[in-house]
């Protein structure tokens, strides 16, 4: 008897913590919910022609999130956050609406030819075929200036020499300059083509940095030109923080729309507007460069 005594007491204790944890798990969701409803939408102008839907998009963590320990000791802001949409590509098909479509020169072997390829929307850590085309469309909610470094990384944990692939020249001028609604796709008019040039190759390592003034002693080139592996570091080392990802539901698989296409030529999205597929909250402190690393992986 006391043995059967002693037993639902442990019952009950489990039980207890199993609603105390369900209760916190449930809430962590609805605050990660809410606060890219207030810290990243919030930030974009209000719709004139079009009201904010009613019932909001939806998020959910896709990441563990980081401890207590990993924010900023001075202050207890939610973080920053960037808004990232990873699109594969793939040939259009007679169904595909017009504006979904994505016209790309293409040179292969000294031929070069438009082709039309349709953008879908995948989630951050959805894993690429060697070959696949892939575009990103980046947005910040605070004004600054965005940075783009590709590298190359291998299953030894190497990486190739980092290169700035945004901005340069060709892509709008130069421009770097970001604001909430103002979205920057790369790169250009063309894709990135997850290309295997070694055979232990395993994708593409980007780093996207937002920083409040224009980086000292970084200049804009024509095209993608390659960085000094040590200032990389640093950067890297300086500014990287805990960083938690969410994924919009229901969002992967998902074409562009003529929104996302005419946001891309330069206007402004509002609330009411698409969001991104990607949300990424860096526990950095207000004001200080938020630097993110994007993973493009080739599946084994």
């Amino acid at each position: 008897m006391a043995m059967n005594e002693a037993r639902r007491t442990r019952l009950l204790a489990w039980a207890g913590a199993a609603i105390l944890l369900s209760s916190v798990l449930v809430g962590a969701q609805e605050d990660s919910r809410r606060l890219w409803d207030s810290a990243f939408l919030a930030k974009r102008e209000p719709a004139k022609a079009k009201p904010r839907p009613a019932k909001p998009p939806e998020y959910r963590v896709a990441t563990p999130t980081p401890p207590a320990t990993a924010k900023p000791a001075d202050t207890a802001a939610p973080g920053e956050f960037l808004g990232v949409t990873v699109w594969r590509l793939r040939r259009s098909q007679a169904s595909d609406s017009g504006e979904s479509r994505l016209l790309i020169q293409e040179t292969e072997k000294e031929r070069t030819e438009s082709v039309e390829w349709t953008p879908q929307r995948v989630e951050a850590d959805t894993p690429f075929a060697a070959g696949d085309r892939v575009r990103l469309s980046i947005e910040s909610p605070r004004a600054g200036y965005l940075y783009v470094v590709d590298r190359e990384f291998y299953a030894d944990g190497t990486t190739s020499d980092p290169y700035l692939i945004f901005p340069t020249q060709r892509m709008r001028d130069g421009d770097n300059s970001v604001r909430a609604g103002k979205v920057i796709e790369l790169p250009g008019r063309a894709a990135f083509k997850l290309t295997p040039l070694r055979p232990d190759y395993q994708g593409e390592r980007l780093t996207i940095l937002v920083t409040s003034e224009q980086l000292p002693g970084v200049s804009v080139p024509l095209d993608a030109e390659r960085l000094d592996p040590a200032q990389v570091a640093q950067w890297e080392t300086q500014w990287a923080a805990a960083a938690e990802r969410l994924e919009l539901i229901g969002g992967a698989g998902q074409m562009s729309t003529g929104t996302e296409r005419a946001a891309a030529q330069g206007r402004l999205l509002t609330q009411a507007d698409d969001l991104p597929q990607t949300l990424y909250r860096v526990l950095s402190a207000p004001g200080s460069p938020v630097l993110i690393s994007v993973p493009l992986k080739i599946a084994k």
